[in-house]
């Protein structure tokens, strides 16, 4: 299971236990869609995967901390439709398919995608050591068992891209992912 994914799975349980919405539906629906591949059963899969990395710049530098997601069709976990990756402070990433809630394939499985890339940062106005404070003021209130009032809510992370990058279904980056390869590739966002 990819840690990645798992500690996205605990921010949520626990904006759900602590009475706090979801950032925005985008996100909300692009956390269940991985939550969701978390839980999926199934039995082990018949799919081959082809390696595949690349970059992504963000105005002419690395964009660090990004999620990479490659779907297409019905974004079936268990045909191989989604493949998922996280940018380095060099902006890579590598590929993963997820096909059941144990099995992972390297890469992705052949074929043409949409490509979603997003990256969620912490609101304006706060700086990251006021956030972090703050979430951690929210895990001891949380690990007592209480709730935190109304007026102190963690604020909701942003989007850091527009649509045209992050939005599925408005997303304007495609992919295709071919068995010869090299399947390395590149997006330069503005």
């Amino acid at each position: 299971m990819s840690t990645d994914l798992f500690l996205l799975y605990r921010l949520l349980r626990k904006s759900y236990m602590m009475g706090r919405t979801p950032m925005t539906l985008a996100f909300l629906f692009q956390t269940t869609f991985l939550i969701g591949i978390l839980t999926v059963t199934g039995c082990s899969s018949k799919l081959s995967a082809v390696s595949a990395t690349g970059t992504v710049m963000h105005k002419g530098k690395p964009l660090e901390g990004a999620s990479v997601m490659l779907g297409r069709g019905g974004r079936d976990i268990t045909k191989g439709e989604l493949a998922i990756g996280k940018t380095d402070a060099d902006g890579r990433f590598a590929l993963t398919t997820y096909v059941g809630p144990q099995e992972e394939l390297k890469g992705a499985v052949v074929g043409k995608y949409d490509v979603t890339i997003s990256k969620y940062i912490i609101p304006p106005g706060m700086t990251e050591a006021q956030y972090k404070a703050l979430v951690a003021k929210v895990d001891a209130i949380s690990a007592s068992g209480a709730m935190m009032p109304p007026d102190q809510q963690l604020p909701d992370l942003v989007e850091m891209l527009p649509a045209k990058y992050s939005a599925i279904g408005k997303s304007e980056l495609s992919a295709d992912v071919t068995a010869q390869g090299p399947n390395v590739f590149q997006f330069d966002l503005n």
